[in-house]
């Protein structure tokens, strides 16, 4: 009889129960492995997830940051855009009559055109109200105002920006001085200035005076003064006819002028009236004509006329033979109104001298005559000598 062997039914159990444990294990560390992968995926992703919100949240947030819309901003100024600068103004300078809207414009363009423009955080900037200060070549010449735009709301919560105002000082520093006729016009920019810009009025005095007196007028002289303008004006005046003046430039005392004017209707006609006169005058002073020729260039009662009559001395005069008038020139014409006239009449008696060379003696008169018309004649009222 065979004797059974009982010590191997252990053994195999054990190895059974090794066996066992073994697989356990490998199935732990597999679950443990697709743990941890699962984990790690999990970790990987929300990193990746997180570190794309901090990625976005800092693009967000730099995108936010008022001074991009102020690059923008900047860019028109660059460009030298005074379309884009003045419709976002919200305050204009004071434009006067005599200029226009476009006047400004061009003068707050010749302040940045050619110059380096920058800008930086003006002394107003505040986080809720960002602004800054635009620079030409240094200098400040206006500034820019943001402020959030309540119409769009940004990633985040983070703020918008937008343009809320450009401030652009300018200061009109222009002006211009007339002196002129108080009968002419004086026009800046062609519009005429009215009694309220008057700063002097001036009379003539009585040395000139008494030589129309009580027959004509002579006018004094008015003094403009306007100010407030971007640019230079242009200066025009017209004379008592409407007729274009002279007007000259003084800069030593920035000071524009015009003086009496040279327009006449009757000019060429009172020219003529002027060399007749002076022609005469030489002839009797020099006894080739009588003294009662002079009568109708003369008012009744004319004290001008008077001195001549009683200046009989004047008509001494070395004898001579036949007279010619040579060289008759109207040297100077001021015409002060319509009703009177002043003169400078020039011209020259030819003689032959007695006791003289076969060459002529040459006389040269220059009369200053004072016209007016009276009673709707044309007369002598003075004569200056």
């Amino acid at each position: 009889m065979k004797k059974h062997n009982t010590d191997k039914a252990p053994v195999k159990a054990s190895v059974k129960r090794r066996k066992k444990n073994k697989k356990t294990v490998h199935i732990y560390i597999l679950v443990l492995l697709l743990w941890l992968l699962a984990g790690t995926y999990v970790i990987l992703h929300y990193y990746g997830v997180f570190n794309s919100f901090l990625i976005d949240y800092e693009a967000s947030y730099q995108a936010s940051q008022p001074i991009l819309a102020m690059n923008d901003v900047f860019t028109h100024f660059e460009q030298r855009d005074i379309e884009y600068i003045w419709q976002n103004m919200s305050v204009h300078p004071t434009v006067s009559i005599y200029e226009s809207e476009d006047t400004v414009k061009n003068y707050m363009l010749k302040m940045i055109e050619g110059k380096t423009l920058t800008f930086k955080e003006s002394g107003e900037y505040t986080a809720e109200n960002p602004c800054y200060a635009v620079e030409a070549d240094g200098y400040v010449v206006g500034t820019v105002t943001l402020a959030r735009d309540l119409t769009v709301s940004g990633e985040y919560g983070f703020p918008t920006w937008v343009l809320s105002d450009i401030s652009f000082p300018a200061l009109p520093l222009e002006g211009a001085t007339i002196t002129l006729p108080s009968n002419s016009t004086v026009y800046i920019n062609g519009i005429a200035l009215d009694d309220t810009y008057i700063t002097e009025e001036t009379t003539v005095g009585e040395n000139e005076l008494q030589y129309v007196e009580p027959y004509g007028t002579i006018p004094g002289f008015t003094t403009y003064a306007v100010s407030g303008l971007y640019e230079e004006p242009v200066v025009t005046v017209k004379d008592y006819m409407g007729a274009d003046c002279p007007v000259e430039y003084n800069a030593d005392f920035d000071l524009y002028s015009a003086d009496y004017s040279s327009n006449h209707e009757e000019r060429e006609y009172l020219e003529q009236f002027g060399i007749d006169f002076t022609t005469l005058f030489a002839n009797v002073i020099s006894m080739d004509a009588d003294i009662t020729e002079l009568d109708p260039y003369f008012p009744p009662n004319s004290l001008a006329y008077d001195y001549i009559s009683r200046n009989t001395a004047l008509r001494y005069f070395t004898g001579h033979g036949a007279v010619s008038i040579e060289n008759e020139e109207v040297r100077e014409f001021i015409a002060y109104n319509e009703d009177t006239v002043y003169m400078e009449v020039y011209i020259e008696q030819w003689m032959q001298i007695g006791w003289g060379g076969s060459d002529p003696e040459v006389v040269p008169t220059t009369g200053h005559l004072y016209c007016c018309r009276i009673d709707g004649q044309w007369q002598i009222a003075g004569i200056r000598y």
